[in-house]
C-alpha cells in the first residue's frame, strides 16, 4: 500500500484560543503552525511530539459533530496515568479508563476537550 499516514485530524472548535491552550498545555502537543487564515481565524497545526500525527482546528459550524461520537482517537502510553494526570488539570473524563470488551490487552478511556468535544484515548499493554 502507498499510503503512509493521516496528514492531520479537524477538531471543531469555537475559541481557537481556548483549544490551543488545551491541546498545547493540557495535551503536550507541539504548534507547528500558527498564522493567520481568514479574517478572525488562524490556520493552527499541533503535533503529537515524536509523531508526524497532527491536528487542526476547524470552525465548529463547518464540521458535524455527532453527539457521543468521538471526534479524534489518539494512542497513550498509559491511559490510565493520563487520566489522572488530566482529571488534575480539570479535563472531564466521560468514561473509562478502563479494560476493552472488543480487544483484549487493550485499556480506553473518554474525554472531553476544551471546546465539548469527544476524544478517544486507548493503551495497548504489550
Amino acid at each position: 500500500m502507498a499510503l503512509k499516514r493521516i496528514s492531520f485530524q479537524s477538531i471543531p472548535v469555537q475559541d481557537q484560543d481556548r483549544a490551543l491552550a488545551f491541546w498545547r498545555d493540557v495535551m503536550g502537543m507541539e504548534v507547528q503552525v500558527d498564522a493567520p487564515y481568514e479574517e478572525g481565524w488562524r490556520w493552527i497545526f499541533l503535533a503529537i511530539p515524536g509523531s508526524d500525527s497532527r491536528i487542526t482546528f476547524a470552525k465548529a459550524d463547518q464540521i458535524v459533530a455527532k453527539e457521543g461520537v468521538p471526534v479524534l482517537a489518539l494512542v497513550s502510553e498509559d491511559v490510565d496515568a493520563d487520566c489522572a494526570r488530566w482529571r488534575d488539570a480539570g479535563v472531564t473524563v466521560e468514561g473509562g479508563p478502563g479494560d476493552a470488551p472488543w480487544m483484549e490487552g487493550v485499556r480506553w478511556a473518554l474525554i472531553r476537550d476544551s471546546e465539548g468535544n469527544l476524544v478517544f484515548v486507548e493503551s495497548w499493554k504489550g
